[in-house]
């Protein structure tokens, strides 16, 4: 008899989710890939036949069951945490191999950071040694589920429901990234002076065998995330080959990728000059240069080290700040503002269209997406299909992400998490759409949902990524019924907007469909102040606001807020004295021309455009501004009118 066996390793969101850098949030979605890995080898050893994910050509599954080891190990994790195997064996056998084998490659990765980072240091401990071994032996979670070969995934999902998993309590002082887990120095800070300082000692002794940026002043870790911070650090002992991490930019550096090739390509000598100042006054070489290898086509000869320089000091108000930008102590009197006057100087020139450079943006985006009901889509299609599609998904999703100079961080099964400068993040998520369409033969119900957060680059990544998964899961799929898109913008002051969008927007009266995206891009174009032709003033936008508000009987709008109109209410009629009000205002002739192509476009975006749901019903017309304050955002690059 055949058995189907359902495996699947946790807790992802604890593992994942709670990263405070970029690098880290690679880090631990690679390294559960590897750990995935191994489990799905160890059960093939011992009988298991691997049906999902379909993984005869995935890179990282072939290095890590030996097959493939002469090309270079892969830089993205491809391996998701849920996998299927099928038996003629004990079901039993099978599924404790594959924990055998994972449990294996997790103590492999911890031991080789405890020996190089911590053990040294341990003697100086309040107890090191027992909470990184409490810590890591019982943080991971394996289920399995077995049943009759063609049950599906229904075993494990109730299974789930079964909480047996509990971590051991926790006291003491907590990680400054895991904050459930103890930091492993083991004093209480607050408890007297010498625990603190006990406590700085063991810490200061870690960081003897560290650089500045694998471990910050500020940081005081818990083993699990010391592990997924370190293990690229000892990567020939830990995983078994050699990683590069220095090619993981942070999130300022990706939010001023499209500035950096602007200035690259206009005034290199100058960005070349810079990079040379701020190397002679800065106060670390490896913190101040740490792009070793520019990414997205950056780094051009002429433009010297302009492209490795850290972000931070691409911006004139971190140069002046201390903390963000550190120069040497015996750096010349004025070599801050002197650095700061090279920016201005560098941000007043033009590029190569004509329009002046300006600052960088401040802010990027995070693109999360996943594939819709793919139970169901197993059920209708059978599992050889929809792994083979996913396999070429996955292949086929980094080619993607770089297209708009986009960094993959992670891309397996159905499943991407990508960073994407913000001109290009929404055309990317459309993109991503069709090739998870395409790798389907475009096969009915076969679609893909997908979460944009536009977050300020100095906002906690690890509330980034909450909002991304919020996104996904109750807005794009359960709120607007899957095959949809997503948007949330994070300022400093909190979120700002939240839109929600089929790919496609629904049809209305016989009107064609249109990408939703294409309608969005089509509005920032109309908004952004530096066209020829002027278009629709942001105020506009606030006094649409303002009169939904009244007609839908919101007391307090708030993003993602969705109203429904009386039918008797023409709302094109306000639209259309508005907007040609508007551009009258500002345009001299032709507003009214103009007008109509508005009004059609704004009246658009402002109708909610959500899946039908099962009985093929599309639910009740509903009207949401949310569309224009993201048009808006877009248009601005994140900056308020005033600021520009």
């Amino acid at each position: 008899m055949t058995t189907r066996i359902d495996i699947a390793i946790g807790p992802v969101q604890g593992f994942v989710v709670q990263s405070r850098r970029t690098r880290d949030l690679w880090g631990s979605s690679y390294l559960l890939s590897f750990l995935s890995a191994h489990a799905m080898h160890g059960a093939s050893t011992a009988g298991g036949r691997l049906v999902q994910p379909v993984v005869n050509d995935d890179p990282l599954y072939l290095r890590v069951s030996g097959k493939r080891t002469a090309t270079p190990p892969p830089r993205i994790g491809t391996v998701p945490n849920h996998f299927v195997v099928e038996t003629d064996e004990n079901p039993k056998r099978v599924a404790d191999a594959a924990v055998d084998s994972f449990r294996r490659a997790w103590k492999r990765a911890c031991d080789a950071v405890w020996r190089r980072f911590v053990e040294h240091a341990c003697s100086g401990g309040a107890g090191t040694e027992r909470i990184w071994n409490r810590q890591v032996n019982e943080f991971w979670e394996v289920t399995w589920t077995a049943g009759p070969s063609g049950s599906g995934s229904a075993l494990l999902a109730r299974r789930k429901h079964w909480r047996r998993h509990r971590l051991p309590d926790e006291p003491g002082d907590k990680c400054t990234i895991m904050p459930d887990l103890q930091e492993i120095s083991g004093y209480v800070r607050a408890e007297s002076r010498d625990s603190r300082e006990n406590q700085d000692r063991f810490w200061n002794r870690v960081r003897e065998r560290l650089g500045g940026l694998d471990l910050r002043e500020d940081e005081r870790l818990c083993a699990v995330a010391f592990v997924k911070r370190l293990f690229p650090k000892v990567a020939p002992e830990a995983l078994g080959w050699t990683m590069e991490t220095s090619h993981w930019p942070s999130t300022v550096y990706i939010g001023a990728v499209p500035w950096m090739q602007r200035v690259e390509s206009a005034v290199p000598q100058q960005a070349a000059t810079y990079a040379a100042r701020v190397r002679q006054d800065a106060d670390d070489d490896d913190d101040v240069f740490p792009m070793r290898r520019p990414p997205f086509g950056l780094g051009t000869p002429a433009a010297g080290d302009f492209a490795r320089l850290d972000a931070n000091y691409l911006h004139r108000h971190w140069v002046k700040d201390e903390r963000r930008c550190r120069l040497k102590a015996h750096a010349p009197d004025g070599a801050r503002k002197e650095l700061s006057n090279a920016l201005a100087a560098i941000y007043a020139c033009n590029d190569d269209a004509g329009r002046r450079l300006g600052p960088p943006d401040s802010f990027y985006a995070l693109l999360l997406a996943d594939g819709d009901r793919l139970g169901k889509l197993v059920g209708e299609m059978g599992g050889a299909y929809v792994g083979r599609a996913l396999a070429e998904f996955t292949h086929e999703a980094p080619k993607t992400v770089q297209k708009y100079d986009g960094v993959t961080i992670y891309a397996g099964g159905d499943d991407v998490l990508a960073m994407l400068p913000m001109p290009g993040a929404l055309s990317g998520a459309a993109a991503l759409s069709q090739s998870y369409r395409s790798a389907f033969e475009d096969k009915p119900g076969a679609t893909l949902s997908a979460a944009v957060v536009f977050a300020h680059v100095r906002y906690p990544l690890s509330s980034v990524l909450a909002t991304a998964h919020r996104l996904l899961d109750e807005v794009a799929k359960d709120g607007n019924g899957r095959n949809s898109l997503a948007v949330g913008v994070l300022k400093p002051s909190g979120p700002y907007c939240q839109w929600a969008t089929t790919w496609e927007q629904a049809c209305h009266d016989g009107e064609a469909a249109s990408s939703a995206v294409g309608l969005l891009d089509e509005l920032v174009q109309q908004l952004r102040s530096d066209v020829a032709e002027p278009g629709l003033s942001s105020a506009l936008i606030y006094r649409i606001r303002e009169m939904l508000a009244s007609l839908c009987g919101w007391d307090r709008w708030e993003p993602g807020a969705w109203g429904t109109l009386a039918d008797d209410l023409d709302v094109r009629a306000f639209l259309c004295a508005e907007i040609v009000h508007s551009l009258g205002v500002r345009m001299a002739e032709g507003a009214e021309v103009r007008a109509d192509e508005m009004i059609e476009l704004v009246w658009k975006l402002l109708r909610r455009s959500r899946a039908p749901s099962e009985n093929g019903q599309a639910g009740p017309a509903q009207v949401g501004i949310d569309a224009l304050l993201l048009a808006r955002f877009l248009a601005t690059s994140g900056r308020e009118e005033a600021d520009r």
